[in-house]
């Protein structure tokens, strides 16, 4: 019980960290643009919607692929994105994470691997 609240602080932490640096923001949380005139929305807050549906669907693990899909583009819109993901799944109970077939360890690697993506390296 102790790693894993260890576990979930450090999450916390990193997204915190990455979206005060990166974003100048004291929340990892994504808020989506107002769609323009068009009524188009952006990738990003496609994704952001796409991702939500997943989280309470309980499919964690294809939303994360969705993320990384999506990630290749190199749209810092969608870094905000993933972080508002991990950071949600960091909320999710242990036994909610096992029944999506996840654990807090993948929400770290995975958070370590948008890290790497956008070159971001913190000390």
């Amino acid at each position: 019980m102790f790693t894993q609240d260890w576990m979930m602080r450090q999450i916390e932490t990193l997204t915190l960290a990455i979206a005060k640096i990166v974003f100048r923001k004291d929340t990892a949380e994504y808020r989506p643009s107002a769609a323009g005139e068009d009524g188009i929305l952006s990738n990003a807050d496609r994704l952001h919607m796409t991702l939500n549906a997943a989280l309470k669907e309980g499919r964690i693990s294809e939303g994360e692929d969705l993320l990384f899909d999506a990630l290749e583009d190199g749209d810092r819109n969608c870094l905000e994105v993933a972080l508002d993901f991990y950071c949600r799944l960091n909320e999710l109970s242990d036994q909610e994470l096992a029944a999506g077939n996840f654990s807090r360890q993948e929400i770290q690697d995975g958070l370590n691997d948008v890290m790497e993506q956008f070159g971001i390296v913190l000390p």
